[in-house]
């Protein structure tokens, strides 16, 4: 491995290398974070509180299993895309990275590989990201769709998510799954690792397959749009549940002291509507921004960056990384975040948290 050295490559390599190494450790962490509350709640088997029914309500408060059951595999798909691409980002540097080239798929730098003894390990660490990368993104999907209805339901007492809504969601979440493994099937049967990564007939990698092949790449297209409209739906549904919330949520009675002496008022204290104001306001704002550059990336397959300027190149790289990968770490964080905040106000078997 003597002639694989990151750190005879230009800045900007090393630092898309960096923020792929953080966004790998970031999801390590949250994945520790998680295990414990979701091996716990599947423990339990309860999706359901006992002993919370109570004539005010359609049904018992809702336990946090759901989150966990998307959560989870999530956060542990995105460690396992993102440890393979750093890998296979360190693996690169074996050849030469053409730094004057058109960018590839996620805004990654074109090189150089043939012949190379790491060839068929690069080819199948880049597949087995994408392939990772699109069960994560239907994962996320339910995650978000999943936890913002059960926190309403927990909140106002009326059941969640209706009938319409899970198969809505149902549907679109096996769309999103089937057309990114269809794009997926047909990338392996058209990748050849004997093409070298370079040139117009390079069938090396997943980006190869995607700039060469036009079925793989009019399949994935069809995928990513899929996932824009799914996550738009699961943003206004997120929206809809905020409103309804902050309207009739139940809370806890406060007695606070008037300004005018020897009165006091009540407030209703709701931790759902706080809960679901942070889902409206960041997490529906990161959703919609990781969609803008998901259909910026679409645009560049059909854009040659080669004459581009070297700011501009550097801006689109480093927009892509940031605005969509950091911005599914921070939504995953939201999720964790809230599960935890939602297992406290539902507590299981005397006090059982997250």
């Amino acid at each position: 491995m003597s002639d694989i050295n990151i750190t005879n490559e230009r800045p900007s390599y090393q630092a898309v290398f960096s923020l792929d190494v953080i966004t790998a450790a970031g999801a390590l962490i949250l994945l520790g974070l998680a295990s414990r509350p979701t091996f716990k709640r599947i423990k339990q088997r309860r999706f359901t509180a006992p002993g919370k029914e109570n004539s005010a309500r359609d049904g018992p408060l809702k336990t946090t299993l759901g989150t966990y059951l998307f959560l989870w595999p999530a956060l542990l798909c995105l460690f396992v895309a993102y440890v393979c691409r750093f890998v296979s980002d360190l693996l690169k540097t074996s050849g030469t990275i053409d730094y004057t080239s058109d960018l590839g798929w996620n805004g990654r730098r074109a090189y150089t590989l043939i012949g190379s003894e790491y060839s068929s390990s690069i080819s199948a660490l880049t597949f087995t990201t994408t392939l990772a990368t699109i069960f994560f993104t239907v994962l996320l999907n339910g995650g978000v769709w999943i936890h913002s209805s059960h926190v309403q339901e927990n909140g106002t007492g009326i059941s969640t998510p209706k009938t319409m809504s899970r198969i809505w969601n149902t549907f679109i979440m096996f769309a999103m799954l089937g057309t990114g493994v269809a794009a997926w099937g047909l990338g392996m049967e058209a990748r050849d690792i004997s093409t070298g990564s370079s040139g117009p007939d390079a069938l090396l990698s997943w980006s190869n397959v995607m700039s060469h092949d036009r079925a793989t790449r009019i399949t994935y297209i069809v995928h990513e749009a899929i996932v824009v409209a799914a996550s738009l739906s699961v943003s206004a549904e997120v929206l809809r549940e905020y409103g309804t919330t902050n309207k009739n949520a139940h809370g806890v009675s406060l007695s606070l002291r008037s300004a005018l002496p020897g009165t006091s008022a009540n407030i209703l204290q709701s931790p759902e509507r706080h809960d679901l104001a942070r889902f409206a306001f960041v997490v529906v704002p990161l959703i919609w921004l990781r969609d803008i550059f998901i259909i910026y990336d679409i645009i560049l397959l059909y854009v040659d960056t080669s004459g581009w300027s070297n700011n501009a190149v550097l801006a689109t790289t480093f927009l892509l990384v940031i605005c969509r990968q950091f911005a599914n770490l921070a939504i995953l964080g939201m999720v964790l975040w809230g599960a935890w905040r939602m297992g406290r106000s539902v507590s299981l078997f005397g006090g059982s948290y997250a």
